[in-house]
C-alpha cells in the first residue's frame, strides 16, 4: 500500500539540476511509479516572478511541485525560517502526508525537521553534505584548508544576526542546525565517508544508515566509445565553477600540459557547469592561451550532459573539498568513462585507484597534470579502465536504493534515537563580548563540550524546553517572562547576580547566580554532568514555577492573535 510522501528540497529541476536535486527528482518519479502519493516542497530563489515566501503550485514530470520562494542562503537567515515552517505543516495537513523526507534544506531551515515532528508525520533526512555541522556545506576554511575541528565554526564566521542588533555567537548556529538533524527519525548519508564525519562531529553512530543514492542504468546508456575523429583524447569535467570544485587547480594543470612537449597536442578538455568563477575562468583561459584545448559549456541539461559522456574518455574532478558521493563520478561509472579524480572525501569510494582512474592528492596541479598525460601518452589505458567501469556499473544501480527506501515507507517501527546532548536554552538581548569569547573557546576547556547543546530561546520549541536541562542569561536585567517558562518546565536558571536576579532567587527559588562568565561556563559542565546536583535544582525550579503558575495575573494567560498567526 502507497504512503503519502512529502519530499522536501531547497531546490529542484528544472530551475536547478545540481546532484542533489537530480536525486531527489529520480527517487520522487521512483517512489510514484511504486505507487506512493508524491508531492514535493521545493524552494526556489526570489524574484519578481517568485516572490519571497510565496507559494506556487505546478507539475513537473507528471510530479506535483510546491515552490516556495526563498528568503536568504545567507547563513544568519537560511538555517531558521518560521514561515517556511508554517508552509510545511500546512501542506503536511491539506495534504494528509503520513512521511516527510527531507534533502537539502539551507534557504528553507533546519527547523523544518522538527517542525515535521511536531506534524505527527515520520521525519526521514538524507544528508548530502556536512551543513549540519558546517554552515559552508564543504568544510572548507577561508584558506582553503579542509577543517577538521568540529568545535571551532567561529574561525569562519564569529557569529550570526538574529534580529537587528542582536548577534549570536556561532556555536548558537551550529548547535541548533545539529540539534534539528538529531530530532529525525532515520538519517541517511550516500557515503560511508559522510557518515563518519557526522560521526567525528558528534552524532551517533547508530543513528545514521548508509544508502547510496546510486544511478539510474536505463539513462545512461554504456555502449564501446568511438575514438575521437581527430584521435584526440576527450577530458569531461562537469562541476559548479567554484573554488571548491578545484576548477582553477583543473585549468593550471591544463596549463602544464599546454607546456610539455609530448602531450600538448593529444588532448582537449570540456567544463560543464556555472557558477562564481566563469569570469575568472574566461580570463584565465585567455591569458594561458588555452581558449582551443578548454571549452567552457556552460550548464547543460542533463540529457545532453550524458550525451556528453558517450563522447568523453576521461571523467575529471578535482575538488579540493569532501565529496559526499558526486554524480558525476557516478555518471562516469554508468557510462564506462574512465575516471580522474582527488583522493578525499567519499570519492576513494569510487573510484579503484589504476583500475578505473586515477586518484591524486587534492590542490596537486602537478599530479593532475601528471594523470592526465598518462591517458594522452597512451589512449588505450582510458578504454580499459572505461571498460573496468561498465563490467561494475550494476553495482551503482539506484534500483537497489529505491527498493530499500520503499522498505523504509513501509516500515512503522521505532525512530532511532536521537543524538544525547544536554539541551541549554540561552538568552536573552544582546550577548556580552565575554559570551561569544566563552563559546568560542568551551570545548579548549570543557571535556563534555560536545554533549553540550547551546540554543538560543526564539529557536526553541516545545520539544527543546521538555529536552533543557538549563537556561542560561547573560544580560543583566532578563525578562521575567523566560524564567518563568524555565522555572514552569522544571528548567533551572543560571543568571547573573545583581539586585534584581537575587530578589528573583529569594522569591522563586531554582535560580544559580554567577559573578563572571567564566564562573558561569565552570558551573554548566557539574549542572549536567551530575544527575543528583541536577534534580535537587529542577525539583526547586518545577516548585517555583507551581508558586509562579498561581500567583500570576490573568493577563499572563492571555494569547495574543498575532501570536496565533
Amino acid at each position: 500500500m502507497g504512503r503519502r510522501v512529502l519530499l522536501v528540497s531547497n531546490f529542484f529541476p528544472p530551475r536547478a539540476v545540481g546532484g542533489a536535486e537530480i536525486v531527489v527528482f529520480r527517487q520522487a518519479r521512483a517512489l510514484a511509479a511504486l505507487g506512493h502519493e508524491v508531492t514535493i516542497l521545493a524552494g526556489t530563489e526570489s524574484s519578481d516572478v517568485a516572490l519571497q515566501g510565496a507559494l506556487e503550485f505546478d507539475r513537473y514530470d507528471g510530479l506535483r511541485v510546491y515552490r516556495l520562494g526563498l528568503r536568504s542562503l545567507d547563513p544568519s537567515l537560511n538555517f531558521f525560517w518560521p514561515s517556511a515552517a508554517r508552509r510545511l505543516c500546512s501542506l503536511i495537513a491539506a495534504n494528509d502526508i503520513e512521511i516527510v523526507h527531507l534533502h537539502n534544506l539551507p534557504g528553507l531551515g533546519a527547523n523544518l525537521i522538527p517542525a515535521a515532528k511536531t506534524a505527527k508525520t515520520r521525519c526521514l533526512v538524507t544528508l548530502h553534505d556536512p551543513w549540519g555541522f558546517c554552515y559552508r556545506q564543504t568544510r572548507l576554511r577561508a584558506d582553503h584548508s579542509v577543517c577538521n575541528a568540529f568545535d571551532e565554526c567561529a574561525r569562519c564566521l564569529s557569529g550570526v544576526q538574529a534580529s537587528p542588533g542582536v548577534t549570536l555567537p556561532m556555536r548558537l548556529r551550529r548547535d541548533y542546525v545539529a540539534w534539528c538533524v538529531g530530532r529525525a527519525d532515520r538519517l541517511f548519508t550516500p557515503s560511508c565517508y559522510l557518515k563518519q564525519a557526522y560521526v567525528q562531529a558528534g552524532f551517533p553512530q547508530e543513528s545514521i544508515t548508509v544508502l547510496s543514492n546510486g544511478i539510474d542504468l536505463d539513462n545512461v546508456p554504456a555502449g564501446a566509445k568511438a575514438p575521437s575523429a581527430d584521435g584526440v583524447v576527450r577530458f569531461l569535467c562537469s562541476a559548479y565553477l567554484g573554488e571548491h570544485k578545484g576548477i582553477m587547480v583543473l585549468l593550471e594543470a591544463a596549463e602544464r600540459l599546454l607546456c610539455d612537449p609530448e602531450a600538448s597536442s593529444g588532448w582537449r578538455l570540456t567544463i560543464a557547469g556555472e557558477g562564481h568563477l566563469r569570469a575568472a575562468i574566461e580570463a584565465k583561459l585567455q591569458a594561458a592561451k588555452l581558449g582551443e584545448k578548454v571549452r567552457l559549456a556552460g550548464r547543460l541539461p542533463r540529457s545532453e550532459l550524458l550525451d556528453r559522456h558517450r563522447e568523453t574518455d576521461v571523467a575529471v574532478l578535482a575538488s579540493v573539498v569532501p565529496e559526499n558521493e558526486p554524480v558525476s563520478m557516478l555518471e562516469a561509472i554508468a557510462s564506462g568513462t574512465a575516471q580522474i579524480a582527488t583522493r578525499i572525501g567519499g570519492i576513494p569510494e569510487l573510484v579503484e585507484d589504476a583500475r578505473s582512474g586515477f586518484l591524486v592528492e587534492p590542490n596537486s596541479p602537478g599530479a593532475l597534470a601528471e594523470a592526465m598525460r598518462r591517458y594522452i601518452l597512451d589512449p588505450t589505458l582510458a578504454r580499459r579502465h572505461g571498460d573496468r567501469n561498465r563490467e561494475r556499473r550494476k553495482e551503482f544501480d539506484e534500483t537497489p536504493t529505491i527498493t530499500a527506501l520503499d522498505a523504509i515507507l513501509a516500515d512503522r517501527g521505532q525512530p532511532a534515537a536521537a543524538a544525547s546532548r544536554a539541551v541549554v536554552i540561552c538568552g536573552c538581548g544582546q550577548p556580552p563580548a565575554p559570551v561569544a569569547e566563552c563559546m568560542g573557546h568551551f570545548h579548549e576547556h570543557f571535556s563534555a563540550s560536545s554533549a553540550v547543546s547551546f540554543l538560543w530561546h526564539e529557536w526553541a520549541d516545545h520539544t527543546a524546553w521538555t529536552e533543557a536541562k538549563l537556561l542560561w542569561l547573560w544580560d543583566q536585567q532578563p525578562a521575567e517572562w523566560l524564567i518563568n517558562t524555565a522555572l514552569r518546565c522544571g528548567v533551572p536558571v543560571l543568571a547573573p547576580a545583581n539586585r534584581w536576579t537575587e530578589g528573583i532567587a529569594r522569591h522563586y527559588g531554582g535560580v544559580i547566580l554567577y559573578g563572571t562568565f567564566l564562573e558561569a561556563m565552570a558551573a554548566i559542565c557539574p549542572l549536567l554532568s551530575q544527575p543528583a546536583l541536577h534534580a535537587q535544582f529542577a525539583w526547586r525550579a518545577r516548585a517555583a514555577g507551581a508558586a509562579a503558575t498561581v500567583l500570576a495575573p490573568k493577563t499572563a494567560f492571555h494569547v495574543t492573535t498575532e501570536a496565533i498567526c
